[in-house]
């Protein structure tokens, strides 16, 4: 397996895939056009990727995957790249792989650690424009602003029905799912723009994370412990096979008189729809806000009509905010794994 040192004596040679949203720091590039070879991702599908992967093809010998941009954009929003089946056909060149977005869980990251690969993703860089999307929601679910627009434009006089429905949420509680970046962020929103009271659980308390809030958050011991005190539930914590439909019928059931309101910007197969859907109609759930589904791209059927919910078509990070930060963090990234030989903020270890 080639060293650090001995691909530092020929010029790295990095590949790009990106798509068609995606913004450029212009110093930054010109740096990285300067000291790499870029190679541009233009596979028509994964199985051509992998040949090109094999030993004499076009990227057998690259030492470094940049994946920037908007994930979800065309034209290879679709294209899975970073799984075990296709660790299989990394060559024995490639030290580094750094990918732009918060989450991972479409990366098999133990097959990338197996083989010696660094992963990196760019934490806080879509943030703002996550937690603004999760505050938009939050006050769509308890106002239901999707269903008056639909009546503005096509039924005024149905609008009426909200003045014994909608609410503020003024001293209601949200209850915060996973307390990282994006869930702090909302949450400070949330207290001081829609003056919300605030509890949250993880799977241990993080005291750091609190004071990071900057004004009282409650700590839960469990799940449940959450469900039965909020008003409002925001899913902000990564999925894993853990997590995989951790609201479900049981979960719903535990709402507070009166229903509760649940806001996702996280995974859609955090929530387990169809419950969510019959909780919807049992008035264990009363407001809905969703900027992810669990069958993407696309939502359920049930949410065509249902003007009471406000679904968005994974959104949330579609800022120019966003794009720029993960283009600046995915090349200092590259820069710092070539001065130092590690990069900045690895999700992995390799020893």
């Amino acid at each position: 397996m080639e060293s650090l040192t001995s691909t530092l004596k020929r010029k790295p040679t990095v590949l790009v895939v990106t798509s068609a949203v995606r913004a450029t720091q212009s110093e930054q590039w010109k740096r990285a056009q300067a000291q790499y070879n870029i190679l541009t991702y233009d596979c028509n599908d994964v199985e051509e990727f992998c040949n090109r992967l094999s030993p004499g093809g076009l990227y057998s010998e690259i030492d470094v995957i940049v994946r920037t941009g908007w994930l979800k954009a065309e034209p290879y929003s679709n294209h899975l790249l970073f799984t075990k089946a296709v660790a299989e056909y990394f060559p024995p060149t490639l030290k580094l792989i750094v990918c732009s977005g918060h989450g991972y869980d479409a990366t098999d990251v133990p097959a990338l650690t197996a083989k010696g690969i660094w992963y990196c993703n760019t934490p806080d860089t879509c943030t703002e424009a996550v937690a603004n999307t999760a505050l938009y929601l939050i006050l769509a679910s308890y106002r239901y602003f999707t269903f008056a627009e639909h009546c503005a434009r096509h039924d005024w006089a149905a609008s009426r029905v909200l003045g014994t429905k909608a609410v503020d949420p003024l001293g209601t509680t949200l209850g915060v799912i996973g307390l990282g970046d994006i869930g702090i962020r909302t949450a400070q929103k949330a207290a001081l723009g829609l003056g919300m009271k605030l509890c949250y659980y993880n799977r241990r308390r993080n005291l750091e994370s609190e004071k990071r809030v900057g004004v009282e958050i409650t700590y839960c011991e469990s799940l449940v412990d959450l469900l039965k005190v909020s008003d409002c539930v925001l899913v902000a914590c990564p999925y894993t096979l853990a997590t995989h439909h951790m609201l479900s019928t049981k979960e719903f059931n535990l709402a507070k008189e009166g229903g509760m309101r649940i806001v996702n910007i996280a995974r859609g197969k955090l929530i387990d729809e169809a419950a969510m859907l019959q909780a919807i109609k049992d008035e264990k759930v009363v407001g809905v806000g969703l900027d992810v589904h669990e069958n993407e791209p696309g939502i359920n059927e049930a949410w065509s009509e249902d003007f009471m919910a406000t679904v968005l078509p994974h959104i949330g990070v579609c800022s120019r905010t966003s794009w720029d930060g993960f283009e600046k963090v995915c090349w200092e990234n590259v820069e710092a794994f070539f001065e130092t030989g590690k990069p900045l903020n690895p999700v992995n270890i390799i020893s």
